[in-house]
């Protein structure tokens, strides 16, 4: 269990940028994603990060949540079932907003593959709804990044990597004793040319947002059978 939360919060420090600006009055600032399953609202519940296995991402949330004194980073779950019918609604409320939603997947099999399923550009204040069959998993973690961008030609790194061509990358990470220190280790499968695994440094990939609004972790736990 502690080993998807190291990756998950390497895949949130690998989105989660620097925050250089002051956030916007609170109605100008993205809300929590809207989920269904099956058609049906579904709730989210707040996350535990007390355990040790979630030290990375604990500290992550705090430290930047302290230093500019709001909940830049916001962190759920959510029970589905093999299956579902899964939607989430992306809300942008300011014009000229980059919207993207990155996907960690835990694979029956064990592995895990990081991918972008969507990435939306508002010109003017709006929302997108994204849909997907809930495929065979063992956990999967979806990231909501809102960035305030000037064009939608302006598109930082970690979009234009993955809208180059379809992408699925394999993701690990590795951290010290102290459970501090990230990296990720991925593997990119998307042409014959990529192939050789690859190391960053989480906080060299920090660092690329284009001013960043709100980022939201939720994670998809896998529920039981329904009662008949």
């Amino acid at each position: 269990m502690k080993h998807i939360w190291v990756i998950a919060a390497a895949g949130l420090l690998l989105l989660a940028g620097i925050f250089q600006r002051t956030l916007l009055a609170k109605e100008d600032v993205p809300q929590t994603p809207k989920f269904y399953l099956n058609g049906q609202p579904a709730s989210l519940t707040i996350q535990d990060l007390s355990g040790f296995g979630t030290r990375p991402l604990r500290l992550l949330v705090q430290r930047n949540n302290r230093a500019h004194h709001e909940e830049l980073i916001q962190v759920y779950a959510l029970g589905a079932r093999e299956g579902d019918d899964l939607g989430i609604e992306l809300a942008a409320p300011l014009p000229g907003m980059r919207v993207t939603l990155y996907k960690i997947l835990h694979e029956p099999d064990g592995s895990r593959h990081l991918s972008m399923p969507s990435s939306v550009y508002f010109d003017k204040s709006g929302q997108t709804l994204y849909r997907e069959k809930m495929e065979p998993f063992r956990e999967a973690f979806f990231i909501a990044v809102f960035e305030k961008t000037d064009s939608p030609g302006e598109k930082e790194i970690n979009v234009r990597y993955f809208e180059e061509r379809v992408r699925r990358l394999s993701i690990a990470a590795k951290t010290n004793f102290l459970f501090s220190s990230l990296k990720l280790k991925m593997k990119d499968f998307a042409g014959p040319e990529a192939g050789q695994f690859f190391e960053r440094d989480a906080q060299l990939l920090v660092d690329r947002l284009i001013d960043p609004r709100r980022i939201f972790l939720i994670r998809i736990w896998k529920a039981g059978k329904p009662t008949p």
